[in-house]
């Protein structure tokens, strides 16, 4: 019996060992799920954080400074008020070039058969035609000479450009112009030079025409010249830096306008030329002009006057807000002149 009851005791003290080991490992499980709730707490809130959308309006994108840097204004073309003047400046002669001489005077280069001549005015109106020749036709590519232009040298002579052709055939294809150039010391007997643009080497497809040479404020020397170059009718220029030899500017001043003749009022650069054909030019026919602030890319031409028979426009800055425009037309009865416009600056 005693031996029972012993048995009896130790078994029981043995579950009651249990049941409080058991409770024991419970409740440090209770008291280790708030930390990793906690941890899990913790997890959820960083996730939340990546997962974040800013409204686009609150996030502060960098800013374009170039957006609001003040600009400056276009540049307004100048409109001119443009009047005829009466009557022609010299008839039996066309293809004008006006230089202003020392004493104030006007001298007026122009063309007819027996080569390049010249008369001398005042008023810049009225002229008188001077005794002989200024440049006579040769043999060769100056056969035919005309369409002058001319620089002041800083010796005090002076330099022409001049076309010379092997015909007086009109258009590239059918002759061939090229550019040469004499000197003169007063402006009536000159100096042949030779050649200066050679238009069968130079890239012009052998048509090298009606040179405009201008000064550069840098000493230089441009021509402005009719080439077909780049298109049937276009106006293309060359440059040099001792007046002699040239060497061809990339690309065209000016499309499918010819005879350019520049003046710069200012610190603009106005180049007049003339519509003949309206399948090239594509606006009618007329005397143009067009603006440039560095005399080599020119905006969109704008009409001095339109009409038919006129080409080879020539400017004379009589001050700085006057003009005049001496050109080439067909008089009746079919006769060459020189025919003249006066433009005034409107404010």
């Amino acid at each position: 019996m005693k031996k029972q009851v012993m048995v009896f005791l130790v078994i029981l003290v043995v579950f009651s060992y249990g049941c409080v080991k058991s409770s024991s490992e419970i409740n440090e499980e209770v008291q280790e799920e708030p930390e990793q709730a906690e941890v899990q707490d913790q997890s959820t809130v960083e996730v939340k954080e990546q997962d974040i959308v800013v409204p686009e309006e609150e996030i502060a994108e960098p800013q374009d400074e170039s957006i609001n840097m003040p600009t400056e204004p276009a540049a307004k073309a100048w409109s001119f008020s443009w009047e005829k003047d009466s009557g022609s400046r010299v008839v039996d002669g066309s293809v004008p070039f006006v230089h202003i001489l020392e004493d104030g005077k006007v001298r007026l280069y122009y063309c007819n058969s027996k080569g390049i001549l010249s008369a001398v005015s005042k008023d810049g109106l009225t002229f008188t035609k001077e005794q002989g020749v200024r440049i006579s036709p040769g043999t060769g590519f100056e056969s035919n000479v005309c369409d002058p232009t001319m620089v002041d040298l800083p010796d005090g002579k002076m330099r022409m450009y001049y076309k010379g052709a092997n015909s007086q055939a009109p258009g590239p294809g059918q002759s061939i112009h090229k550019i040469y150039s004499a000197v003169s010391s007063d402006g009536l007997t000159f100096q042949k030079e030779g050649l200066r643009i050679d238009s069968e080497t130079s890239g012009d497809k052998g048509w090298a025409s009606v040179p405009d040479a201008i000064t550069l404020p840098d000493g230089r020397v441009r021509i402005y010249y009719v080439t077909a170059a780049e298109m049937q009718h276009g106006t293309g220029s060359a440059i040099s830096s001792d007046g002699l030899n040239f060497v061809k500017e990339p690309g065209i001043r000016v499309e499918n306008l010819v005879d350019p003749a520049l003046v710069k009022i200012g610190d603009k650069y106005l180049l007049f030329a003339a519509s003949i054909d309206e399948r090239f030019a594509r606006v009618p026919k007329g005397i143009y002009y067009l603006e440039s602030s560095d005399g080599f890319d020119f905006g969109e031409p704008i009409a001095v006057f339109q009409g038919d028979n006129v080409y080879d426009p020539s400017v004379l800055k009589i001050d700085d807000h006057t003009i005049r425009v001496f050109y080439g037309k067909v008089v009746p009865p079919q006769l060459p002149a020189v025919e003249s416009h006066t433009g005034r600056i409107v404010e």
